[in-house]
């Protein structure tokens, strides 16, 4: 039996290597941001002791509390900076999401959805693919009824074909009072 997981790690590339490397650049970029201003501030502040002698006894402690005091504070800043990014470049995949997830709600209500997105969205090609399968839907949706008139003038003898046409004749009529709901919003 084959495991419900997904197997292939690289499911959408532009997507997913625009968030990894935007991470690894922001790592690489924090981390050497603190190891530089610390070793920047430790050092500084060493040669400044060492220079006034007569705060040997003392030196580690300061040193250590002041490094530890900066890193902190410059590594909740630079977390900060990297979320805000991260928020900025997922806003790319989630924006869409929320308009493909609306379009399929609009296209459940029988109603006719724009199908676009803003400039610079992931998620295009899905958004494509929707359109197209929206219009397969209509196309069929509007041969069923096609049928189903063509039913109501002709005098069909077989019950179940009658039941069956009966059955798609129900479920087109919440399709098309749905669109003349729309239309008449307009």
């Amino acid at each position: 039996m084959k495991s419900p997981g997904r197997l292939k790690l690289w499911i959408d590339r532009e997507i997913q290597l625009k968030l990894v490397v935007y991470a690894l650049v922001s790592l690489a970029v924090a981390c050497a941001i603190v190891s530089i201003a610390s070793f920047y501030i430790i050092w500084n502040d060493v040669a400044e002791r060492v220079l006034r002698a007569g705060e040997f006894s003392n030196l580690y402690a300061a040193s250590l509390r002041k490094f530890t005091i900066f890193n902190i504070i410059l590594i909740l800043f630079l977390a900060v900076l990297v979320t805000l990014g991260m928020l900025l470049l997922s806003h790319k995949v989630a924006g869409p999401a929320y308009r493909i997830r609306k379009i399929l709600k609009d296209l459940q209500e029988g109603k006719k959805p724009a199908f676009s997105l803003r400039k610079g969205d992931s998620l295009k090609p899905m958004l494509e693919e929707l359109e197209k399968l929206s219009a397969r839907y209509t196309d069929i949706g509007e041969s069923a009824l096609s049928v189903v008139e063509r039913w109501k003038n002709t005098e069909v003898k077989d019950m179940s074909l009658t039941l069956a046409l009966k059955e798609l004749e129900n479920k087109l009529v919440y399709l098309t009072v749905s669109q003349e709901r729309e239309e008449e919003n307009k």
